[in-house]
């Protein structure tokens, strides 16, 4: 050291005046960059799980979510009679109470090893929530055979809620957490073995129903939800 001053030499192979040396930085593989990858693999799959998470909350909501009101195309008011377990007559009109099923006349149900004809329990269910009381119904066009759809009220009772709720009738497109009740409870025909009223009419020669649609917009955001969450758990899983 000279004159309190620092000198500095390169040493790079190259003479004294020659340009300084340039730096290389590699970006290849190393044993340290291999951990870092990892956790950034196992972030991704931890944020996708909890966006499935989020997903399900929000299917869940959608589906606690009352459905909105069709457009009502008629009221009608007075004593009504029981046709079987679903369908009333008002008026003089046929009404088919809407987001129901009901077994059907002279279909039979089990208990271990008896049986009992569901079907004309289901009527006499309905036949009692009617008698004497006014009943008042809205209605939402028709269904195939030409009768009308009614969302129908006895007593200030949704007539379709205590038929499914008493487990003399399932959901149909409307009364899903009523069916989901009435299961758990094993009432009514959930207290042994049926068969679905429309896989009942398809194998006995009846023509098929679509259930009923209620306009629920609330179902077209959990088909969205349902099949967000079918692609995230298929990333999550096969990693594509």
């Amino acid at each position: 050291m000279r004159s309190g001053k620092w000198k500095f030499r390169i040493i790079n192979g190259a003479g004294a005046g020659s340009p300084a040396p340039r730096r290389r930085f590699g970006f290849g593989r190393s044993a340290a960059a291999e951990p870092r990858r990892g956790s950034e693999g196992r972030g991704g799959i931890v944020g996708g799980w909890i966006f499935l998470i989020l997903l399900s909350i929000g299917a869940y909501v959608a589906a606690q979510l009352p459905p909105p009101e069709r457009t009502v195309t008629g009221e009608l008011q007075g004593a009504a009679t029981a046709s079987d377990g679903d369908s009333l007559r008002l008026g003089g009109r046929r009404i088919r109470l809407e987001g129901i099923d009901a077994p059907e006349i002279g279909q039979a149900c089990r208990r271990g090893e008896a049986t009992w004809n569901c079907g004309e329990e289901a009527r006499e269910r309905l036949k009692t929530l009617v008698s004497g009381l006014a009943t008042s119904c809205r209605l939402h066009g028709h269904d195939r055979y030409g009768r009308d759809l009614g969302v129908c009220e006895a007593g200030q009772r949704d007539l379709g809620r205590e038929m499914v709720l008493s487990g003399h009738a399932v959901s149909y497109g409307r009364y899903q957490n009523e069916e989901d009740a009435a299961r758990e409870g094993r009432v009514g025909i959930w207290s042994g073995d049926f068969v679905r009223p429309q896989a009942w009419r398809q194998s006995n020669g009846g023509v098929e129903e679509m259930p009923h649609d209620t306009g629920d917009w609330s179902g077209l955001v959990l088909q969205w939800l349902e099949e967000q969450v079918r692609v995230i758990f298929r990333r999550i899983v096969y990693g594509g």
